[in-house]
């Protein structure tokens, strides 16, 4: 089959054949449709997660498609289902087939076709983890969100906004049109001091980083709760001596939180949105986009 394998950090990434893997019993071998390009993606080419991984490995996290075959454990697909998930560091989505465990994959949404189902995954799982495990957010409070308008934190919107949140939403000025069409009922481009609008808010996602962290502890009320999707460990001496508790993110694979958002996204709550997508043999031109673009939505590789 054909992947694309990532043989040495921050180098081109290169179209190879390799064997088409056999799925033990408790996996699922699925012929991949699209697959999409995440941060992650991009950090692990240029070897910022070195410590996770080794060279060489076929890259990618996020996909959709169809099951070829299922071990004599799997019970909750079957082959001919159409599918989206998560595949194993290494494992990679942006190969024609791939080999998943059964908590990194369930069906697709119906109402999404492969392209718009191969965007989730990632952003689904970050967003709902944030959310509803770390923050614990709850109906009536208010919640800030930096970077709203991206993949991650425009799912995130949504979802708090359709549990009742109050969500103030801060990006570049060029996603505040979006931003606030998914529901932010406050939109405060990231040029401007959220400090000077932003007070007692019960929690914040910060999916920027930078000086976001330290900012943002001083718009949070006394038992307000951070997390950043930048840091798993976050430090913990100020917020401690400011009352909060500050968390990091790490978005395991859930195939629970998978069949949620599916039927959010199937009962019309939540939207999806691409950006532009790519055949599989020009990843490095769409890797290259990705990075540089600020538009919305995903970037999508057309993979069979």
């Amino acid at each position: 089959m054909k992947a694309v394998r990532l043989n040495e950090w921050g180098k081109a990434l290169e179209l190879e054949d390799i064997p088409l893997p056999e799925p033990k019993e408790d996996e699922v071998l699925v012929r991949v449709r699209n697959a999409s390009i995440n941060p992650f993606d991009a950090a692990l080419w240029a070897g910022y997660l070195q410590g996770m991984a080794q060279t060489p490995l076929t890259m990618g996290v996020d996909f959709a498609g169809d099951v070829i075959s299922v071990g004599s454990k799997i019970t909750h697909v079957k082959p001919g289902d159409a599918v989206y998930g998560l595949c194993p560091l290494g494992a990679g989505a942006f190969a024609e087939y791939t080999l998943v465990k059964a908590h990194e994959v369930t069906h697709k949404p119906k109402s999404l076709d492969y392209v718009f189902a191969a965007a989730l995954p990632l952003p689904a799982m970050a967003a709902w983890k944030s959310l509803f495990e770390l923050l614990e957010i709850k109906p009536g409070e208010r919640l800030l969100i930096h970077g709203a308008g991206g993949n991650v934190g425009g799912l995130a919107v949504q979802l708090a906004k359709a549990e009742g949140v109050y969500v103030y939403g801060t990006d570049i000025p060029e996603k505040g049109e979006h931003a606030l069409a998914l529901g932010v009922d406050e939109f405060i481009p990231s040029q401007d001091r959220f400090e000077d609008i932003v007070k007692d808010v019960d929690a914040v996602l910060d999916l920027v980083g930078g000086d976001l962290m330290q900012r943002s502890y001083t718009v949070l009320k006394p038992g307000g709760r951070y997390v950043t999707s930048l840091l798993e460990k976050t430090p913990q001496e100020e917020p401690q001596r400011l009352g909060i508790r500050s968390m990091g993110l790490a978005a395991w694979p859930n195939a629970e939180i998978l069949v949620k958002m599916k039927e959010l996204i199937d009962d019309g709550k939540v939207k999806v949105f691409v950006n532009k997508t790519f055949p599989l043999e020009e990843v490095n031109t769409a890797m290259a986009y990705r990075l540089e673009t600020k538009g919305i939505g995903k970037v999508v590789l057309m993979v069979q």
